[in-house]
């Protein structure tokens, strides 16, 4: 679990996600990867946040269908079912404390234009007006990760005059996932566990669009000084050539 931002700017939707994975809640980076998926033809992205691999499974069975089925038959028909189904699934089995899982989707209906959609497995104590395995509307913009002033977000700039909105809408991306990798948290699947704060954004941010003719991936940026099983660090600089050097000889 990290962190992720989504806009709604003009006919699109941008989604930004960060890369750090881990397997525990003791704040050291485990791997680095990618936790968005895309639908192959359908304009359809979903991102998730929790037990990584069940919401990678989630993710891979949903985009599957989103394909199989068209973005208006998926919400219509399919997704109401499969969270039903979902809910029936958790009720057989234990509760189990930083094992639920929270869902972000992207999409593009030609019926109902740019929708940013969600649901998640479990309750949270500090929302609740949230229902385990109902649809949410998380609207034009959504974001979900270390809290950070959201002031920052109101205040910021306005596009220059002719500047692309892509590019305008990519910096405030990066902003905004780089506020929350400098504040350090519990992340919600993790509360109740023991774990303590730490920083938990890193690796890199990938902005996925979503629009009329698809969804696709671009990796816009990344921080070279985070390493694999180490803690992520949002202040440390990271080395030059002449440090690596001496590292080496070292």
């Amino acid at each position: 679990m990290s962190a992720y931002f989504a806009i709604k700017a003009g006919d699109a939707s941008f989604l930004f996600t960060d890369g750090a994975a881990y397997t525990t809640g003791d704040g050291i980076a485990r791997a680095f990867a990618r936790k968005v998926s895309i639908a192959h033809t359908e304009p359809f992205a979903i991102t998730t946040q929790g037990n990584a691999d069940l919401g990678e499974k989630i993710r891979t069975f949903l985009v599957g269908q989103a394909d199989k089925l068209g973005v208006d038959d998926f919400l219509e028909l399919f997704l109401p079912a499969f969270l039903a189904g979902l809910r029936d699934s958790y009720a057989d089995v234990p509760r189990v404390s930083g094992h639920d899982v929270v869902a972000a989707m992207a999409i593009w209906s030609e019926a109902r234009g740019v929708l940013h959609l969600g649901f998640q497995t479990g309750p949270e104590p500090d929302r609740p007006d949230t229902v385990p395995f109902e649809l949410q509307d998380l609207g034009t913009t959504t974001l979900r990760g270390p809290t950070f002033d959201l002031m920052k977000l109101a205040a910021y700039r306005r596009p220059r005059f002719g500047e692309d909105q892509a590019s305008f809408v990519e910096e405030l991306g990066v902003s905004v996932l780089s506020w929350m990798r400098e504040t350090a948290s519990v992340p919600t699947m993790l509360q109740g566990t023991g774990a303590k704060p730490h920083h938990w954004v890193g690796g890199f941010i990938d902005m996925t669009t979503v629009d009329s003719s698809g969804a696709r991936v671009e990796r816009i940026h990344t921080w070279p000084s985070d390493k694999v099983g180490e803690p992520i660090d949002p202040f440390r600089a990271p080395l030059n050539r002449a440090q690596r050097r001496a590292m080496r000889a070292a």
